[in-house]
This record gives C-alpha cells, sequence and structure tokens, in this order.
C-alpha cells in the first residue's frame, strides 16, 4: 500500500470511529472530562471538595488539572481510534487532523497557569474535553452532508456559510487573523471530502486548496467586513475541488 493510500485510509477510518460522538453535546463531553479529572485529582489529594473547590488555586494544582485533562484525552482517543494512531505512527504519516495520530508525547498543550477566582472556575476552563474543538468540525460538516442529501457543492456551500455565519456577529472588524482562519477552512474541507467520499489520497492538501482559493479571492485587508463570504469563494473552492 502507498504511503498516500494509508493517509486516505486512516482520515476515512478517523471520520467513521469520530462520527458517532458527533452526536454527543460539546457540554456534554466537556462534562464527562471533567469528572474524570476531578477523581483523578480526589485521588491525588485524597480529596477534592468544596472547600478546596471554593477558593483561589495554585499554579501547581493546575498543573496537575491539565495533566489529568491530557491523560484523559488520550485515553478517550485511543479507546475510540484503536490502532489508527498506531498504524499512522508506524507508516510515519504525522500528526494527522487535529493531531488526534500524534504520539503521546508529542500532546503537550503546557501546564497552565492560575487565573480564574477559584479552583471550580479554572476546572471549567482547563478540564475541557481536548478533543471537543475537532469534533465540532466533524459535527458541522455532518450536519452540511445531511441538510444537502450529500450533494457535495450544496454540502459545502451550507457548510462554509453556516461557519460564516456562526463567526461573522462577534467578528465584525475584527482584523487579528483571517476570516478563513477563524471559519477553520482547511479543516471544515478536510472533513467534507471524507465525508462526502470525494477523490483525493490526502485530505489535508484539498483543504489547503480550499484555504488558498479563500485567500486569493480576498481583497487585500479584507476580514469581517463584509455581508458575507467574499465573492468567488466558493466557486474557487469547487473549481480546487474539481467539483
Amino acid at each position: 500500500m502507498s504511503e498516500d493510500a494509508t493517509v486516505r485510509e486512516l482520515w476515512d477510518r478517523t471520520y467513521r470511529a469520530l462520527l458517532p460522538w458527533t452526536r454527543v453535546p460539546t457540554a456534554d463531553l466537556n462534562a464527562r472530562c471533567a469528572e474524570a479529572v476531578t477523581a483523578a485529582l480526589a485521588v491525588l489529594w485524597n480529596g477534592c471538595d468544596d472547600v478546596l473547590l471554593d477558593v483561589p488555586a495554585t499554579d501547581e494544582q493546575i498543573h496537575a488539572v491539565v495533566a489529568a485533562q491530557q491523560a484523559y484525552g488520550l485515553g478517550w482517543r485511543d479507546a475510540v481510534l484503536g490502532d489508527v494512531t498506531a498504524a499512522a505512527g508506524a507508516a510515519r504519516l504525522g500528526r494527522g487532523p487535529g493531531g488526534l495520530w500524534a504520539p503521546a508525547a508529542d500532546r503537550n498543550g503546557g501546564r497552565g497557569r492560575s487565573w480564574r477566582p477559584t479552583l471550580r472556575h479554572d476546572l471549567e476552563f482547563f478540564a475541557r474535553h481536548p478533543w471537543a474543538p475537532e469534533l465540532e468540525h466533524l459535527r458541522a460538516v455532518r450536519r452540511a452532508v445531511e441538510a444537502s442529501s450529500a450533494d457535495p457543492r450544496t454540502a459545502l456551500a451550507v457548510l462554509f456559510r453556516t461557519a460564516w455565519e456562526q463567526q461573522a456577529a462577534e467578528r465584525r472588524g475584527w482584523d487579528d487573523a483571517a476570516w478563513w482562519q477563524y471559519l477553520g477552512v482547511a479543516d471544515l474541507t478536510s472533513w467534507a471530502v471524507v465525508a462526502l467520499g470525494l477523490p483525493g489520497a490526502d485530505p489535508a492538501r484539498a483543504g489547503t486548496a480550499v484555504e488558498e482559493a479563500a485567500e486569493a479571492v480576498s481583497p487585500p485587508c479584507w476580514t469581517w467586513t463584509g455581508t458575507g463570504l467574499p465573492d468567488g469563494f466558493l466557486d474557487e473552492a469547487f473549481a480546487a475541488l474539481a467539483l
């Protein structure tokens, strides 16, 4: 099997494994992670009651929270993906979508620092499900595909327009990042290629091509000043995917 074929196979397997989890609300994912992290901390600290939770945390406590959250995330990933991560590592295929294939040693989100009023508040921030953002991308793709009867052009139009609508009201006038970066155009496209069964050895390349199309059609310094997606973006995205 060629390396490119292996890449696509593992993307497809990753998508199928994660798809059922897109029907679990993000709030529930975060709650399950926080419950597991709190249980781990109770073992480490010989309890984790309200007296401890309702006072300011130390940096050392936050380091423990982050370590438990990362361990939970790795365990969840390996349980859901099975041998996908090992296969990707053996073939040296890189970190994969959202870093899902990265070795455990490479999964380091930092140690964190206490900055909220109480440990309870810090837990709400630091003990979120680490793969929830990637599952949000898949959830958006699934909904767009379902809403379009899996027609590729319609699905992509729904996907990008919905992503714009979800971001534009809040981001209007922002200029710290390009609009396609806030929308996650590359990631959404990559998962859409998989969900729609579009041809392509590596879905990440398709995502890069559509992101480049977004940049090409956007006027200089154009961020969130328009009322919708830039003119010509969808046509160029379709062309990049040979649709």
